[in-house]
């Protein structure tokens, strides 16, 4: 039988080769967009609309409603009709408990989002905490139910397939800690740069590109407010909970997307953009698409 070397010496040119090489080389940007910030109630027709914005390839969507088989199986057929992933489902705990509080119903709601995740082939389970719902890592009480809770799930996720996405209020040295005690590769940062610097620790959203690079699973892409284009700069608004009083700025994507390029991840990039009409959805959407695959080429 003819090894790899071997075959491509014999059928394909030496140029084809370098060509089929450096493809396979290459990691795709995959670029979606947050169902929840669509201009349109949340629906299967969300897939509809993520087709019509050249480039966009997948959605992020709630997870909680995918619970119900015959929903997730709508979810499905809509993502393969318009040919958009569904890359990734959010998680919801049940009313009054949170990532924190843990315990078996918040554990049955994972189970649950996991297994829509699989069905509707996702790949990344976004679980949030922020603030008060998030775990303080300088206390083990507030912590140490979360850790336990993932070091369950992990495994779990990881038999399907998929990743736990957090997406936390925590700072750089803070994520590493909890996932240092969690030590499991199917838990990994679901990164949003621009809410690490917005919600108290400015600096650390690009700095985690880098040092955290290929154990990100997935991250959002975001700019503030309606209209704000990534490509353009700007103060955002301070957040009423972070701990610092100053406004931070919006982040250097083309410095960022650099640093994305040279970091090993290669996963998803979800816009969390608002938007004002399906209109400005669409041109807004095309242009922060194309300017990602420009900064990312």
């Amino acid at each position: 039988m003819l090894n790899r070397r071997q075959f491509l010496n014999t059928t394909i040119s030496v140029a084809a080769a370098s060509s089929i090489a450096a493809w396979a080389e290459r990691t795709p940007t995959k670029i979606a967009h947050r169902e929840g910030n669509m201009p349109k109630k949340p629906g299967v027709s969300c897939y509809e609309l993520a087709a019509s914005v050249p480039g966009l390839g997948g959605l992020e969507v709630g997870g909680m409603q995918l619970w119900d088989r015959a929903k997730a199986l709508e979810y499905k057929r809509e993502s393969d009709r318009w040919k958009i992933r569904t890359a990734s489902v959010t998680g919801s705990f049940p009313r009054g408990t949170t990532l924190i509080t843990a315990g078996a119903p918040v554990e049955e709601s994972v189970r649950k989002t996991i297994q829509a995740g699989e069905l509707v082939g996702a790949t990344v389970v976004v679980l949030f905490g922020f603030f008060n719902t998030c775990p303080k890592m300088d206390d083990e009480s507030s912590y140490g139910p979360c850790v336990e809770l993932l070091k369950k799930m992990g495994p779990v996720a990881a038999d399907s397939g998929m990743s736990i996405g957090l997406e936390l209020s925590l700072s750089l040295a803070e994520y590493q800690k909890l996932m240092d005690l969690v030590g499991h590769h199917a838990v990994r940062p679901y990164w949003d740069a621009t809410g690490t610097d917005h919600m108290g620790h400015p600096g650390d959203g690009t700095k985690g590109l880098e040092v955290l690079g290929s154990k990100i699973c997935m991250m959002h892409l975001k700019n503030g407010r309606a209209g704000f284009l990534l490509e353009n700069r700007h103060l955002l608004d301070h957040h009423p909970q972070s701990p610092i009083p100053e406004q931070v700025m919006s982040i250097d994507w083309p410095k960022a997307f650099n640093i994305i390029k040279n970091s090993g991840f290669d996963g998803w990039m979800a816009f969390e953009t608002p938007h004002t009409s399906v209109e400005t959805f669409i041109s807004e959407t095309t242009k922060n698409v194309e300017f990602v695959m420009k900064c990312m080429s």
